[in-house]
């Protein structure tokens, strides 16, 4: 079967494991399941990081440089370019030797192999449109955050065109021996994380790694890999969050038993700092992101647009999963109505969907989008008490605040936006220096960085 087959095939099977996914999380974490209070009831002495918009860390802001999200404007593309893909790099940025770099594929199987990048892309080669995103998504919209990562808006994604070879075939040349239970792969960066000197690694169970849709990859859009996003070759896992794509791979290892190492831990659903029943982040949720229309205020990101007709353009996926509806809304998520859907662009890739805004009175506005997949998944609802330790996968819809104000037709026009640059700090937002924005407002600007 060839390489193209096997990845369609295998689609079919990740749709429904991503069901099973996003319901071993609702039942743990999910908003019926757990909150913020009940955690403040399990651990009272926990030390909480914070619930107010403008309390960032430095460490979060030295990770959010070193660590950028997609540009949202770029939703309005089919395809993510290379410098706007988000990234999210543990460690340091390495640069290897293409023409000395040798995969290792060892550990339990019948013969260890050593494929230098030349023999690697001889193989059967397939190109794939694959939305990523990372686990962290979202982290900034839960309200209460006690774990120190990268402050995610919603803007942790992008979806390029991955070309790269089949990892079910080099592993089924290597023989894997019976009572082998997963692979484990290793990454050139290395680091201290959790007080443990360590390599970038991560696992995938066997019957995942041989199931026909992950891939070997040397070429983005095209291109060979860039450094920082995983040259000369890295692992591709369509429809899995992030944080299982392993870049600068460096060996593949079969192994016996459970191995569960540090990443494997930290990308979990936990209740607590050391939940014994923590769930593993893997298969993507569903999500619906636009990119703002209109013009951007540079500090504060808010959006100005004319009073008129305005054809508002975003993306929704749902990993393997197809989409059913996108739902838009221009009171905040008061109303909603039915957006228009494409196809997606490839088995684990994105859709687009548009829909045509028309607004008359000049003032301000709060857009937002939902999607639902044909498996009945659904968004998180937004909530202040949407809670889980790691603050991960959380796919609150996302606000985009709007000015409807007539001037920015005019170059040189004149437009007050001293409240919405304001509202970024609390102490600056209660009226003594002008009209103080509504909360709601608030939330729309300020809640989720990279909304806008």
């Amino acid at each position: 079967m060839s390489f193209e087959a096997q990845f369609l095939l295998a689609a079919a099977s990740e749709a429904e494991s991503a069901v099973q996914a996003r319901q071993a999380t609702l039942s743990h974490v999910g908003a019926e399941a757990f909150s913020s209070q009940a955690h403040a009831e399990l651990e009272p002495t926990c030390w909480k990081h914070t619930e107010l918009r403008d309390n960032i860390t430095a460490a979060e802001v030295q990770l959010a440089k070193r660590c950028h999200g997609a540009h949202i404007e770029t939703l309005s593309q089919d395809i993510t370019q290379v410098g706007s893909h988000y990234q999210l790099i543990h460690y340091d940025v390495q640069y290897l030797d293409m023409q000395m770099h040798r995969l290792q594929v060892v550990g339990h199987v019948e013969k260890e192999l050593s494929l230098s990048m030349q023999e690697l892309r001889a193989r059967p080669a397939s190109t794939q449109a694959v939305l990523m995103a990372c686990a962290g998504t979202g982290r900034m919209a839960q309200k209460k955050r006690f774990w120190l990562h990268v402050p995610w808006g919603p803007d942790s994604f992008g979806c390029a065109m991955w070309t790269g070879c089949s990892l079910a075939d080099v592993l089924k040349e290597a023989g894997v021996k019976d009572g082998a239970t997963q692979v484990v792969f290793t990454g050139a960066d290395k680091g201290v994380e959790g007080g443990k000197v360590q390599y970038f690694q991560r696992s995938l169970s066997l019957d995942d790694a041989l199931l026909g849709h992950v891939m070997l990859v040397y070429e983005m859009n095209g291109q060979d890999l860039t450094p920082a996003h995983g040259a000369p070759l890295r692992l591709i896992v369509p429809g899995w969050y992030g944080m299982a794509s392993v870049k600068w791979l460096t060996s593949m290892e079969v192994v016996t038993g459970k191995w569960w190492g540090h990443q494997m831990e930290a990308y979990s659903f936990r209740r607590t700092a050391t939940d014994p029943e923590m769930v593993p982040l893997t298969r993507l949720p569903v999500r619906a992101l636009m990119a703002p229309p209109g013009y951007p205020e540079f500090f504060s990101r808010a959006r100005i647009v004319a009073p008129g007709g305005h054809r508002v353009v975003g993306r929704a996926w749902a990993g393997a999963v197809d989409i059913e509806r996108v739902e838009f809304s221009s009171d905040a998520g008061k109303t909603w109505s039915t957006a228009q859907l494409a196809q997606k662009n490839g088995a684990f890739g994105w859709a687009q969907w548009e829909f045509d805004w028309q607004v008359s009175a000049e003032g301000t506005y709060v857009l937002s989008c939902r999607a639902f997949d044909v498996k009945g998944r659904s968004q998180d609802e937004p909530s202040d008490e949407l809670f889980n330790w790691t603050g991960m996968g959380d796919t609150q819809p996302q606000l985009v605040y709007v000015k409807v104000d007539k001037s920015i037709e005019s170059e040189g026009g004149i437009i007050d936006l001293t409240a919405e640059q304001r509202a970024a700090r609390t102490e600056l937002n209660d009226g003594q220096y002008g009209a103080a924005l509504d909360q709601s407002l608030v939330e729309a600007l300020y809640r989720s960085p990279g909304s806008q």
